[in-house]
């Protein structure tokens, strides 16, 4: 094969993974919860209570604390989650899930993309899950050795 067939066979293959991601958030739902916000309810309700701050979110999901921060203050201006003191760091506040962002939750676009995956056989989607983890680390990523992963409660 080509370089440069090898090139379009490759950003065929880039250009479906972001159809699938658009047509994730696509739904009227998950269009009253951006991408962003959808991220942040899923690291809440996943990770252990002292990892809900900001700048674990941020650290995370890769991105600096500012958009973070207000993602984080028009999911508690809209009820999905809550924040406290944190007992730990009087600098940051603990955010966790309310009983609505729960129930948002059970209706996370994303599970439109694990039915989608449930659909291959074993060996397919066992082959995605190494293929996926080997993209989503970053050359600055590999050079350090990875990056850090949150403990989940789930």
């Amino acid at each position: 094969m080509g370089q440069d067939t090898e090139f379009r066979s490759d950003l065929a293959a880039a250009l479906l993974i972001e159809k699938i991601v658009r047509e994730t958030y696509a739904s009227a739902r998950s269009k009253d919860i951006q991408p962003l916000q959808w991220s942040i309810l899923r690291y809440v309700g996943r990770a252990a209570e002292q990892e809900c701050t900001v700048i674990r979110i941020a650290a995370y999901l890769g991105l600096t604390h500012a958009p973070v921060v207000r993602a984080a203050k028009t999911l508690v201006k809209r009820g999905l989650i809550d924040q406290k003191p944190n007992p730990l760091d009087a600098r940051s506040n603990i955010l966790s899930l309310t009983e609505m962002g729960y129930e948002s939750l059970a209706t996370d676009p994303i599970l439109g993309v694990v039915d989608r995956l449930q659909r291959l056989s074993e060996g397919e989607r066992e082959v995605f899950k190494r293929l996926i983890r080997s993209l989503s680390i970053t050359p600055e990523q590999n050079e350090i050795g990875g990056n850090e992963k949150t403990s989940h409660r789930r």
